[in-house]
């Protein structure tokens, strides 16, 4: 495979995030005027309002780094803090902004108690000795996809993207996502790779590159609103193990410390995903009061998103409660990063064994 960097930027979406590690203590919810309208959406969504900081008399200040501007994926966190569950718990959540440091490195520093982790990252980032465990799986399957444009009638299955040029992220993992796609459709997973510096879409449609990786639940959905839907690949429809991609991770030194605070937290939690999967609509709207800077001109976006997260099985699933480790996800993807050499130790050497992977998530606090 040949490997062409040119530079870097993400996407749009995080392009509109960068916020400072200097302000992540900054709380993301907003003002007085945000509430009053926070709290007449949680009326109409009918909704019992918490009995919150009655209940206790002091609540228990708790941090939650996002991994990206607010979008359907932490939906269930900003339910369960616009409609009062953590207070109902005696908890103060602190939602801290994504910043140039992710949110498993937050947590494995203790600079945040919670944040969005998910399953290929606590691998990756465990096993090279950061202190993290998934303690809470947001989306039961992949959202991710391999994609092209979707008027490319010379691009109809990812045997087609051999020898063509790959969008990537500068991340090994997505090259490997991409190869093994297309190799699972009978090609050779041959291609030029370069990184991205623009939007996805945008070198698609200047013809810079063929194909790239997308989010089903997000930027898919985009693409279909703005009248240029994507042609996708689900990589587990060619053979890549499938991965709980989303998640919430603590770490073991918070846990050993704070273990009722972080039963009341992942519960509370996964009451807001659970109301999230029942009433997508109204968990929409509570997120997008919530966050009216960054999701206040993209009602349509958060609503098909929040309805397709809540019905096609990505908050629940009929296997497990809600919010549970599937351990063939993880035993099976874990299997696809160690045999791709992608798992180092804290030294940066790669790993001789493969990983317990039991060990790398628990369903103690749900």
């Amino acid at each position: 495979m040949r490997h062409h960097i040119i530079t870097h930027a993400r996407t749009a979406h995080q392009a509109g995030t960068g916020a400072l590690r200097s302000v992540l203590r900054r709380v993301v919810t907003a003002g007085a005027a945000i509430l009053a309208g926070s709290l007449a959406l949680t009326a109409c969504a009918g909704a019992a309002p918490a009995d919150d900081a009655a209940a206790h008399d002091e609540l228990t200040p708790v941090s939650f780094a996002l991994d990206w501007a607010p979008n359907t994926n932490h939906i269930g966190v900003y339910v369960a803090d616009e409609l009062g569950y953590f207070a109902e718990v005696g908890l103060d959540v602190e939602i801290l902004p994504y910043g140039s440091t992710s949110a498993v490195q937050l947590v494995s520093a203790g600079e945040a108690d919670f944040g969005i982790g998910g399953q290929s990252g606590v691998q990756m980032a465990r096993t090279a000795g950061l202190d993290v465990m998934s303690v809470y799986r947001v989306t039961q399957t992949d959202t991710g996809r391999l994609v092209t444009l979707g008027d490319r009638e010379d691009l109809t299955r990812p045997a087609d993207l051999d020898g063509l040029v790959f969008g990537g992220f500068g991340a090994p993992l997505y090259s490997a996502l991409a190869a093994s796609t297309i190799r699972g459709d009978g090609g050779q997973g041959e291609f030029e790779e370069v990184v991205l510096d623009t939007g996805a879409y945008e070198a698609l449609s200047q013809g810079r590159i063929d194909f790239t990786l997308s989010v089903s639940t997000w930027e898919d959905l985009q693409t279909q609103i703005d009248g240029h839907p994507y042609r996708t690949f689900r990589y587990q429809d060619f053979g890549v193990p499938e991965q709980q991609s989303t998640g919430i991770v603590s770490s073991e030194s918070y846990l050993e410390a704070h273990s009722e605070d972080a039963t009341a937290f992942v519960q509370a939690v996964a009451r807001g995903y659970a109301y999230a999967a029942d009433h997508p609509e109204e968990a929409a709207d509570l997120l997008i009061a919530a966050n009216p800077d960054t999701l206040g001109t993209a009602e349509e976006l958060v609503h098909r998103s929040a309805e397709l997260m809540a019905g096609d099985g990505y908050l629940v699933s009929e296997e497990r409660p809600i919010g549970a480790a599937d351990p063939e996800a993880w035993e099976g993807f874990g299997a696809f990063l160690f045999d791709g050499g992608f798992l180092t130790d804290s030294e940066g050497r790669p790993l001789a064994e493969e990983p317990d992977w039991t060990e790398y998530y628990t369903d103690e606090y749900l």
